[in-house]
């Protein structure tokens, strides 16, 4: 009966919230593309208590992202970490609007235009929450796997935020499930909305 209880629970174990920032002044989302990805940032905190492999993490939600794209941009892929001509490292840093952009996204987006892609998605990782434990009772003990991805759509000639969008996700319980199953179907319908005209 509990295990039943449980499963039921399940079901409904994910609490949402997404913040939206797509007030570009002369960006416009991708109609031809094709969009690239880069391999996310990672500014993340506390680990929970399994601790992470972040080179791992960091692989799969880039096949999570990609995939994504894929079903709008099927040439879609991974920005290489290369310098290369063609982009105003300048004007790129000051539509970012950031203090600090690294220097592997400003290759990456050197590298994007090069090959012809529109549009760079650049992902920042801050929050990646993973929790596990044995018994019944800390399944609704706090804290539970929680992860915080925000989405950077730039646009890459001339260089321009075309979007953002923040998406948070925690579950409800603890069930010893990857974290990664947080990027569920809502992150799917916010990620193809953000690269969508």
């Amino acid at each position: 009966m509990w295990l039943v209880l449980v499963v039921l629970l399940a079901a409904g174990c994910a609490a949402r919230s997404v913040t939206w920032n797509q007030t570009p002044v002369r960006a416009t989302a991708p109609s031809k593309g094709p969009v690239f990805v880069l391999q996310p940032i990672v500014l993340a905190n506390e680990p929970g208590n399994v601790g992470r492999d972040f080179s791992a993490i960091r692989t799969m939600v880039t096949d999570r992202i990609l995939a994504i794209v894929k079903e709008r941009f099927p040439d879609a892929q991974l920005a290489v970490n290369r310098a290369a001509p063609g982009i105003r490292y300048d004007l790129y840093r000051a539509a970012v609007g950031e203090p600090v952009v690294s220097v592997d996204e400003m290759n990456a987006a050197a590298s994007a235009l090069r090959e012809g892609a529109t549009h760079l998605l650049v992902p920042t990782i801050s929050e990646w929450k993973e929790m596990r434990t044995d018994d019944p009772v800390g399944a609704v003990v706090l804290p539970h796997n929680s992860v915080t991805l925000s989405l950077r759509l730039m646009q890459l000639e001339p260089p321009a935020v075309a979007g953002r969008v923040t998406f948070h996700n925690q579950a409800r319980l603890t069930l010893n499930q990857p974290a990664l199953g947080l990027l569920d179907a809502e992150f799917r319908r916010v990620t193809l909305k953000l690269i969508t005209n």
